[in-house]
């Protein structure tokens, strides 16, 4: 008698010790069963769910019948849907808060039983907009980037090319050659040209900014 006594205070302080854990956290953590009801969550989730459909849910409450719009409802459903046909993944969710668009990561697990039957899905969110706002920004670099090496590529080649050409052809032993006038314009030309190559090059540069930090 007294060793189920252990076990059972074994129990609750493991119970206990586990909801200090899941709501010692500002991250939403839910679980669901296979009808989609929630087996447990802790306080974060339940603030996040509040925000978006006025009211907190909690055990026993079906996730998905919260007063979400069908676009989200749908994608949530699918999500589940997949989850508790074995496949664990995450997925980005775009939501407007107070105005500002913020990224949330969901990572979706199924769950199993010994006999390996999906017995449910446990879920987890974070908020990854600054990560996300690193990755654009690293992603509008990369394409400025490729810009300027297009530029460097092909528009810097053709005034090089013709500065190179008319200098090969200016007549050293005859300055006051007539044609020796006509390549130094063409030089001046293309030197302006290559000018305004350069300037955009710049432009460009600038506009990318400092590192993300």
């Amino acid at each position: 008698m007294a060793h189920k006594d252990i076990d059972t205070e074994k129990l609750i302080a493991d119970e206990r010790n586990l909801r200090l854990l899941i709501n010692n956290t500002e991250d939403p953590i839910w679980l669901v069963d296979t009808q989609f009801k929630i087996i447990e969550c802790n306080h974060s989730f339940k603030k996040w769910v509040c925000y978006f459909i006025g009211k907190e849910l909690d055990r026993g409450d079906n996730v998905l019948d919260n007063g979400l719009n069908k676009i989200y409802f749908d994608k949530f459903e699918s999500c589940y849907q997949l989850a508790l046909s074995g496949r664990a993944f995450k997925s980005v969710e775009d939501i407007m808060v107070d105005g500002q668009l913020r990224y949330t990561g969901v990572t979706f697990n199924p769950v199993f039983d010994n006999d390996k039957k999906v017995i449910g899905v446990s879920c987890y969110a974070r908020d990854i907009t600054e990560q996300r706002k690193y990755l654009l920004r690293i992603e509008e670099q990369n394409t400025a980037l490729r810009e300027i090496a297009f530029i460097e590529s092909h528009k810097v080649r053709g005034p090089v090319a013709t500065i190179m050409g008319l200098v090969q052809m200016f007549n050293n032993d005859d300055i006051a050659n007539d044609i020796n006038k006509e390549i130094v314009d063409g030089i001046l030309i293309a030197s302006y040209q290559l000018d305004n190559v350069i300037r955009e090059v710049v432009r460009k540069s600038n506009a990318i900014g400092p590192e993300p930090k």
